[in-house]
């Protein structure tokens, strides 16, 4: 179990870090506050960071951007990972953010909730979907808040302008405003008041119709719960800067395995390298074979030995098409596909290697290996199908 260290103790999300732990099991191994004197906790308190010696697995901070001025040498003397819950950083701090996770891991993030991080994938969606829509957020927060419009809305911003192909411009409010709204904005509107925790809300209007998606932060417990997982994230991890979207995908490394059992494997040996690779492809699109899995060996002599997977009830068209073109394809058609697929996959080293080394225990050889950021694909010999899906799913908890 992770062991903390709090900057900004006594702060309402300070204390509400403090509850969370407890009642997660979680080592709260001392908090820091410059307004310690006099404050009571269920552990330590200290004014200075650098008066406590005790040691933690991490430090999580709820405080404000000049904190960083001791913490970072804290944490990167100490080899201590690093949890900015805070916003508003100037661009000297974020450059000072970045040097020290090249010594400790460091998780920054604008919002601890897993919420807002699956909205953050979900408006990304939107945006690139509905190019044409106009995208307007509103963000509600305490009357107390002094930063407008909070970070969260600058990073809901940032991820669909990262989505969208044309380029966005923020617009602040509309109150000085005399023209029509372009479509290359994104308005972003803050309200202050009361005792919002933190509301936002993303609009994409159309013609006669308009999509809504919307965050609601219901106490700030749920801030807490995700600087835990944060904190619990970072144990033991590399130097480097991570975020929620890091712990978000960790969850969903592998996620789901398939198997089409109606597979044909081709190969064409000595085949010319380039154009006569493009005319294989392009030949066999014309006539609707769709092609799935691809090898290709690295060229030798200006040719190459290529090998792909077709669906088996095109095999007699396929056989005609490269047959017209002069070639004779070596065929099994006794394989089977197995795909495993996880978006969290691309963020996480060695899962082709867990396959390799889960095959290989159960003496299975690929016949066939694709890949991408988020799918690995073996074609395997008909016979070993089972087995072989029965392993990775053993291997992957599937």
């Amino acid at each position: 179990m992770v062991s903390i260290l709090i900057n900004g103790a006594c702060g309402k999300m300070g204390r509400a870090l403090a509850e969370a732990a407890a009642a997660q099991g979680v080592s709260v191994v001392a908090g820091v506050d410059r307004y310690a004197a006099g404050a009571t906790a269920y552990y330590p308190l200290y004014e200075n960071i650098n008066d406590c010696k005790l040691a933690a697995d991490v430090v999580v901070d709820f405080s404000r951007p000049d904190a960083l001025r001791d913490l970072i040498p804290y944490c990167t003397q100490r080899g201590m990972g690093l949890v900015l819950a805070t916003t508003g950083y100037s661009a000297e701090e974020l450059e000072a953010i970045e040097r020290a996770s090249q010594v400790i891991p460091v998780f920054k993030t604008a919002n601890m909730s897993l919420g807002i991080n699956v909205m953050l994938d979900l408006v990304q969606k939107a945006a690139k979907a509905l190019p044409e829509f106009d995208i307007e957020i509103v963000e509600k927060h305490h009357n107390a808040k002094v930063d407008a419009p909070s970070g969260t809305a600058l990073l809901i911003a940032d991820a669909m302008k990262e989505a969208c192909l044309a380029d966005k411009t923020y617009v602040f409010g509309r109150h000085t405003k005399t023209q029509r709204r372009q479509r290359e904005e994104i308005g972003i509107h803050a309200v202050r008041g009361g005792t919002v925790t933190g509301e936002h809300e993303v609009y994409f209007f159309g013609n006669d119709e308009t999509i809504e998606i919307k965050h609601a932060a219901a106490s700030r417990r749920i801030f807490a719960l995700g600087a835990l997982q944060a904190a619990a994230f970072l144990q033991g991890k590399k130097p480097g800067l991570y975020d929620m979207r890091d712990v978000l995908l960790e969850k969903s490394g592998v996620t789901n395995l398939y198997a089409d059992a109606a597979q044909t494997l081709l190969t064409l040996r000595g085949l010319g390298f380039g154009r006569e690779t493009a005319r294989v492809f392009s030949s066999l699109a014309a006539s609707e074979v769709n092609v799935d899995m691809i090898s290709q060996a690295a060229p030798a002599g200006g040719k190459v030995d290529l090998s792909f997977t077709i669906a088996r009830a095109d095999l007699p068209r396929a056989k005609e098409v490269l047959g017209a073109l002069g070639l004779a394809p070596e065929e099994d058609g006794q394989v089977c596909k197995i795909v495993i697929e996880g978006v969290g996959m691309e963020r996480q080293p060695g899962v082709a290697a867990g396959v390799f080394e889960a095959l290989e225990g159960a003496g299975i050889s690929p016949r066939l290996i694709s890949t991408s950021e988020t799918k690995i694909g073996v074609a395997v010999s008909c016979a070993d199908a089972d087995r072989a899906a029965q392993v990775l799913r053993e291997k992957y908890a599937l």
